[in-house]
């Protein structure tokens, strides 16, 4: 029989005794199991845990990536007494098998180190010892409604203090200037957190798409990586291949080039807010919240495309590629296209696509 001796800080609280120790990621993983929710023979078998999400696990893989990676916070185990050889107030003595653990909360933390080279990580663990399948349930269910969600344009404005200037930094800066420039066609539209006014669409709903014509989402630790190798030198991304009409912005980015995104953007945005005068940033209006942006994105990707093979993103351009979507000026509302989401937005960039599509037929 094979063991593992673990050095702990025991705990007291009204559960009852808990420890707290440090483990390698290996050894966790081969020791753990995972009680989740799943159907067996068309009966729902109840776990503990909610079925692993692929994309989750392959985030926290390339966040595993990034030269400070961390999780200060504790993956929650239970264990069973029938594992446990010796027990102090400092030392566990485990039995080592496919099942001395079953994992509370953290189950995709855990996964992200499964089939992965990162060394030199310790996991935080807390160890409970046989607690039943309701109080595990219980333990899980508190950690992961209780807790409060982080605003994700929290995060952004987070990224400003940041050294390093990633993309997410870049298109931040972009979101503030359209927000603060009197002469730009979002004035006063995005809620900053650190603005007085009231805004029309939320800085994360603003950025996201914009980092989304920029680079892949997975790659974002890579890109970090490479900003943080060189101290106050700005990397060439020699190794880094996007296609240029999928990430219309990576090669300005690449560059520095903020005034260059602002510019091309600026022209798009200005140009809508001219065809559709009755629409811009009116609130009762779904153009300018998620749903319409989202469209308005989507839109700018098909056109931005043709301008850049012309080697022309003015105004002008804009403007007379998209003329034909002033039919739409004034209709753009919940009576129209529904209340928001993925469905309304998808209709009204199929809406706008058929008129500019019939310039060109």
């Amino acid at each position: 029989m094979s063991t593992i001796t673990l050095k702990v800080l025991k705990i007291k609280q009204p559960i009852g005794e808990l420890y707290i120790t440090k483990i390698n990621p290996k050894d966790l993983l081969s020791m753990s199991v995972v009680d989740r929710r799943r159907i067996e023979e068309d009966d729902e078998i109840l776990g503990i845990q909610r079925e692993l999400k692929k994309d989750k696990v392959q985030q926290i893989k390339s966040y595993l990536s990034s030269i400070d990676a961390t999780f200060p916070n504790s993956i929650i185990v239970n264990t069973s007494s029938n594992y446990v050889m010796q027990k102090t107030n400092k030392e566990l003595e485990l039995d080592i098998n496919d099942s001395s653990f079953t994992i509370i909360d953290g189950q995709h933390r855990l996964e992200g180190f499964r089939d992965n080279t990162v060394s030199n990580f310790e996991l935080i663990v807390t160890i409970f010892i046989d607690l039943d399948i309701d109080q595990q349930a219980n333990i899980f269910s508190t950690i992961n409604s209780e807790q409060t969600k982080v605003d994700p344009s929290l995060n952004l404005n987070l990224e400003l203090n940041s050294n390093v200037y990633t993309p997410k930094k870049m298109m931040i800066e972009i979101a503030q200037s359209f927000n603060y420039d009197d002469s730009s066609p979002w004035y006063k539209g995005i809620k900053i957190l650190t603005s007085k006014t009231k805004g029309i669409i939320s800085l994360s709903a603003f950025v996201k798409p914009l980092l989304e014509l920029t680079y892949p989402e997975k790659d974002y630790y890579k890109i970090r990586n490479e900003l943080m190798k060189l101290e106050n030198i700005f990397p060439i991304f020699s190794n880094f291949q996007y296609n240029a009409e999928r990430y219309l912005f990576w090669e300005f980015y690449k560059k520095k080039d903020f005034n260059s995104i602002y510019k091309i953007l600026y022209n798009y945005f200005n140009a809508l807010k001219v065809l559709l005068n009755q629409d811009w940033l009116n609130e009762n209006s779904l153009l300018n919240k998620t749903t319409g942006y989202n469209a308005m994105i989507k839109l700018f990707k098909e056109v931005a495309v043709d301008g850049l093979i012309k080697g022309d993103l003015s105004y002008e351009f804009f403007f007379n590629e998209l003329e034909p979507i002033k039919e739409l000026d004034g209709s753009i509302n919940k009576d129209n296209y529904g209340t928001s989401g993925f469905e309304a937005s998808k209709n009204l960039y199929n809406d706008m696509m058929k008129l500019v599509s019939k310039k060109h037929t």
